[in-house]
């Protein structure tokens, strides 16, 4: 068990990208990071060994030298390299048990090529209880000049959800941006036996509010005072109500299944998709 971030690294583009959000989330809590690679391999005896000890001493080689060049050079990060003798998912499901998070790149296969992130990334999100970021495109902060930007959360009501919401609403705070809870609905029209399509879709979308509301309202007590939490009912799939808020925002913030308005939220469909296709990063959160 650990309070650390774990991020995994294999030394390509994606994995630099998710160590340098890594050390900016680690500064910004004010915790430790763990850089992790599994170089785990088949086969059994001597031959094993030997082959797994010259890959270990590749392994850590790249660590190190990846780790140096992505660390900030203000820093204050506590970093623990650490080369395990496991597959890439496992090893960070393993050490990423009990941690803060994982971090992992969007895609890459790097120096070590059994080490594909993009099929990692996904496993490690289908099978960890701990919170997951897929780290994508800048992580170095906001530009000069530009102001630090929402995070934003699908809520639909689902245990999943809410797990996401608590999670996301302190990751505003601690980020000091607002908090966008998005809501999706989507209906398909003709409606039949409506005589007025119109009159029942606005029904469907007052629907919508009110159950956004009452979530909202069902946890408020435990989210961070004066947070600024900003509602949004959107008649779209939830795929896009959520890609399109993120567009405004630094992070995405999803449940691993839902139901309800999200009747799409779960792994190989809106949060994969988000994953797939967001260009901020994406947190996947389930239900302790």
């Amino acid at each position: 068990m650990t309070d650390d971030i774990v991020v995994g690294v294999d030394g390509s583009e994606g994995s630099r990208t998710a160590l340098a959000w890594g050390f900016a989330e680690a500064e910004r809590q004010g915790c430790g990071l763990r850089a992790v690679v599994g170089i785990g391999s088949g086969g059994e005896g001597q031959a094993r060994r030997e082959a797994a000890d010259g890959l270990a001493e590749q392994a850590a080689h790249m660590l190190h030298q990846t780790v140096t060049a992505t660390a900030p050079a203000t820093a204050r990060t506590a970093v623990a390299e650490e080369v395990v003798d496991r597959p890439g998912a496992e090893a960070l499901l393993t050490v990423g048990y009990g941690a803060r998070m994982i971090v992992v790149g969007a895609r890459g296969r790097g120096l070590l090529h059994r080490l594909r992130v993009g099929s990692v990334s996904t496993s490690v999100a289908v099978h960890s209880p701990t919170p997951v970021v897929i780290a994508r495109g800048d992580t170095r902060g906001p530009a000069p000049g530009r102001e630090p930007r929402p995070v934003v959360v699908g809520v639909d009501g689902s245990p999943n959800s809410l797990a996401a919401l608590g999670w996301a609403a302190a990751e505003a705070d601690q980020r000091g941006v607002a908090l966008i809870a998005v809501h999706a609905w989507l209906v398909a029209l003709p409606l039949p036996f409506a005589a007025s399509p119109g009159e029942i879709t606005q029904d469907l979308e007052d629907q919508a509010q009110a159950s956004l509301d009452e979530t909202l309202a069902r946890v408020r007590p435990a989210l961070p005072a004066g947070l600024d939490v900003q509602r949004r009912v959107v008649p779209s799939s939830p795929t896009q109500a959520l890609l399109t808020a993120g567009r405004e925002a630094d992070l995405i913030v999803v449940g691993a299944r839902g139901h309800g308005g999200f009747t799409e939220l779960l792994l190989g469909s809106v949060s994969h998709q988000c994953m797939i296709h967001s260009p901020v990063p994406v947190a996947i959160i389930r239900r302790d």
